[in-house]
């Protein structure tokens, strides 16, 4: 790396620190229990998010969906080849993650049929609630309908998200005069 690079990056302000300790570094529960924190990288500036961008891309992996969701926000296209290389080899939900992060930075409208195709193969709960959250974006009547599908799920959690995830409130409890 030249002087004037890293001069720059030394000079950068504390939240590209933040970004790495919290979010390209993050491997606790206690920070990974709310989720991708998204903003940290809205709080990049334009040079601090040109070196995170690269390393979210030397981060990515089948391992670990952070970095995928982190560079389909930031809609890198320098990214879009490695991503559609693990969509090849990945399955069900990394598959779902995978595929959102690509349609987000490119609308390939491939993605819609691999979400079609991969979210019915998901069984357990709390990974079918992570990705209904992702469906909305596509704004794609076919994945609207599959989205609305999970309102009827068998199970509560899964029918309860999938109607907050279509930004609908449900009634949990009808209050009988």
């Amino acid at each position: 790396m030249n002087k004037t690079i890293a001069n720059k990056i030394e000079s950068m302000s504390d939240n590209l620190k933040i970004f790495r300790d919290e979010y390209l570094n993050a491997n606790s529960w206690g920070q990974r229990k709310n989720g991708v924190p998204l903003d940290l990288l809205d709080n990049l500036s334009n040079e601090e998010l040109e070196v995170a961008e690269k390393e979210l891309i030397e981060k990515l992996s089948l391992k670990d969906d952070w970095p995928i969701h982190g560079l389909g926000h930031i809609k890198s296209q320098k990214a879009l080849p490695k991503l559609y290389n693990l969509l090849q080899k990945s399955k069900k939900g990394m598959k779902v993650s995978i595929a959102h992060s690509i349609f987000q930075i490119s609308k390939d409208e491939e993605m819609i049929n691999v979400i079609l195709t991969e979210m019915p193969k998901l069984k357990h709960w709390s990974e079918i609630i992570h990705k209904l959250y992702l469906l909305p974006t596509f704004k794609d009547e076919k994945i609207d309908a599959l989205l609305n599908s999970y309102r009827e799920h068998k199970d509560y959690l899964v029918a309860y998200n999938a109607t907050q995830a279509m930004g609908q409130s449900k009634i949990i409890f009808e209050i009988k005069k």
